[in-house]
């Protein structure tokens, strides 16, 4: 696997999602065209504020996240692998499915690390229902960035869990292929 350098766009998962980019151009995506089938979140919504409970020694406000944002690329890529349209109802439930995994992992590495207020911190903002949430289809973004700024510790399990997402996702054995045309909700809390 390529290294992952800030803004390195020869990534395996930059290059899934985007492609690889051509000499002297923009190295990041282009923002997508408003249309019916992009309307879903089609405004950015700006990062939220990372609180300051961490230890200073692992804070690193420099070192900025090396990996991709989901919305809307990752999803996009993802839904067109497994040959579903490109849907708003299944962008959510594909954002609701990553996100409850996300949430997941993100609980056991700060309980890992035995850090209690982080903990509260991270249940209060991320833990609530998703459809509560300010910008939903940024949510899983906010969660990464959260745990990004957490520790330096967690970022390869976070590359790895983005990885590893992206190839569970898109393979022949995807869960996601058990569904017509339209994913359900709840995808997370089936058997």
């Amino acid at each position: 696997m390529a290294s992952r350098k800030p803004g390195d766009t020869g990534t395996d998962l930059y290059v899934k999602l985007y492609g690889r980019p051509k000499a002297n151009t923009q190295t990041t995506p282009p923002t997508a065209s408003p249309s019916p089938r992009n309307r879903l979140g089609d405004t950015p919504s700006s990062s939220m504020a990372v609180s300051s409970y961490w230890a200073d020694g692992d804070r690193d406000p420099t070192k900025k996240r090396d990996i991709p944002h989901f919305f809307p690329y990752f999803y996009h890529s993802v839904l067109a692998r497994n040959g579903k349209p490109l849907s708003g109802q299944n962008i959510l439930a594909l954002i609701e499915y990553i996100d409850a995994m996300l949430l997941f992992q993100g609980n056991v590495w700060i309980t890992e690390i035995k850090e209690p207020r982080t903990g509260e911190v991270f249940k209060q903002r991320f833990c609530g229902p998703l459809d509560e949430y300010e910008h939903l289809e940024h949510r899983p973004d906010h969660v990464i960035d959260f745990l990004w700024a957490f520790r330096t510790t967690v970022r390869p399990g976070l590359r790895q869990f983005v990885d590893q997402t992206y190839t569970d996702l898109t393979s022949p054995d995807s869960r996601l292929l058990e569904f017509g045309s339209t994913l359900p909700f709840g995808i997370w809390q089936r058997d």
